[in-house]
């Protein structure tokens, strides 16, 4: 099963799920309710009301600014990581590679830097994302293009197929282990297929 439609299962407002997608897909961004509400495609008083829900689960900071009520995502929260992890599931890049487009290929892995996801990229050499699968180098291509436009930054990644990610880190290729020591987060299949592959 798809994570969007688990995800529609578990939440029962799709009107939160979308806010927490956005929230937490730009987590150093800060939104007034209003432009929320354009970006949600939700009625104002939904979005009022599941704020105000995330909110009181201290999953979101809010503050007065002017005339303009701004919330974010709350980093300090202890789910912050799962709630981050479950947007870029959702949202972008990560929904586009969850895809059973057969332009693709076939996916088995996908993992983001944390810095990557949180936006904290201090250096350039970093790789952002590991691809794992039999794929299009076109098609990841464009999607990584249309990402960088969204994220407003160049994302380094990597794309190999299965007996190329063995043997890299059969050889502790030094890109692979420096990515791996940074505790990635799997966008698609989990820390334990890594061993299995």
């Amino acid at each position: 099963m798809k994570i969007q439609s688990s995800l529609k299962y578990l939440f029962i407002s799709q009107t939160r799920l979308k806010l927490i997608n956005v929230l937490f897909y730009f987590p150093n961004e800060i939104f007034y309710v209003r432009q929320l509400v354009r970006l949600v495609d939700e009625e104002i008083n939904s979005v009022r009301r599941e704020l105000e829900n995330l909110k009181k689960a201290n999953l979101v900071n809010c503050e007065w600014r002017g005339n303009r009520l701004y919330y974010w995502a709350n980093k300090s929260s202890p789910l912050f990581t799962n709630l981050l992890t479950i947007a870029n599931q959702d949202s972008g890049l990560g929904l586009k590679l969850q895809g059973k487009s057969e332009n693709v290929g076939s996916i088995r892995l996908v993992f983001y830097s944390y810095k990557f996801l949180i936006g904290d990229k201090k250096n350039a050499d970093d790789i952002d994302i590991i691809i794992v699968g039999d794929v299009s180098f076109s098609e990841i291509e464009n999607f990584i293009k249309q990402e960088e436009k969204v994220r407003g930054h160049e994302i380094n990644y990597m794309v190999m197929d299965k007996s190329e990610f063995t043997l890299r880190r059969q050889k502790r290729d030094q890109f692979i282990v420096d990515f791996f020591l940074n505790c990635p987060i799997g966008i698609i299949g989990s820390s334990q297929e890594i061993i299995n592959i």
